[in-house]
């Protein structure tokens, strides 16, 4: 029979000890899902007249397999389900603020070692936040449905002309829209739903008279930036993405890379 060498005894303990270390650490991995972000319809919007009728943003949902891999999420049995595709936005005074903003964004974005720093960058560090709507609640705003399929988003935050195809709105669609149709629009118990800022501010049409269900932005409020001053008096600039959203077993959630849906510039009414 060999005896061992009591020399020998440390080094064996420490071996041991590092497997015992290494089991626990091992039961507390976190596990890490990457989810495809929503995808460009070909529209941006752009910062032009508050009048314009190019005015709006959209894009389309990320769910069927010819276009990623978020379809292996739909499983129930899965350990991480999709949830559906948010849409963040922020308020800002200065139009040079927001577009630094965009452009540390478009860079975490460009780098395949940063994944998630983009959408965690938006909401975490720059108070990006969810659109919401007038009556009800959708989290998120474009839920995922029980089978992946693509759907085109179209979103309007304030009235343009007299026309009902241009008012505010939300509509989802399973082809490109560029205006509002009730056959479309995004509805909550069998009503149309319009979108509004996060928490208890109202829309976006922003008006100077105090008693407005719109009120104008101002410092303190969570969804706005005036941190640089004003660009021009009486001029607001409200920039949006789309990202996908998924939750674990421990209802963790995990944003894919957000989607650039543009800006638009919103002038104060009395």
């Amino acid at each position: 029979m060999k005896i061992r060498s009591k020399k020998n005894l440390p080094v064996f303990l420490c071996f041991v000890a590092i497997l015992l270390v290494a089991a626990v650490s091992g039961c507390g991995l976190d596990n890490y899902y990457y989810l495809d972000m929503p995808r460009s319809d070909g529209h941006t919007a752009i910062l032009s007249s508050s009048e314009d009728i190019q005015n709006y943003f959209s894009f389309v949902t990320n769910e069927e397999s010819s276009t990623g891999n978020n379809d292996d999420y739909f499983n129930s049995s899965s350990d991480f389900i999709f949830l559906g595709t948010e849409v963040y936005y922020k308020i800002y005074s200065n139009q040079s603020t927001m577009t630094t903003v965009e452009s540390s964004v478009s860079s975490m974005v460009s780098n395949t070692s940063t994944y998630t720093s983009a959408s965690d960058y938006l909401i975490f560090t720059k108070g990006y936040k969810a659109l919401t709507i007038d009556h009800g609640v959708l989290d998120p705003l474009i839920k995922g449905g029980t089978a992946p399929s693509n759907r085109h988003v179209y979103i309007r935050l304030c009235d343009w002309g007299d026309s009902q195809e241009y008012q505010d709105g939300i509509c989802v669609g399973s082809s490109t829209i560029d205006r509002w149709s009730d056959s479309d629009a995004l509805k909550v118990d069998g009503q149309a739903v319009h979108p509004r800022r996060a928490g208890s501010f109202g829309g976006f049409e922003f008006s100077k008279s105090a008693d407005s269900s719109c009120p104008l932005p101002k410092d303190g409020d969570p969804d706005v930036d005036v941190s640089s001053g004003a660009t021009e008096a009486g001029i607001w600039y409200v920039d949006m993405y789309a990202i996908s959203v998924g939750r674990d077993t421990t209802y963790t959630e995990s944003y894919s890379q957000p989607l650039f849906l543009g800006a638009v510039k919103i002038e104060e009414r009395d």
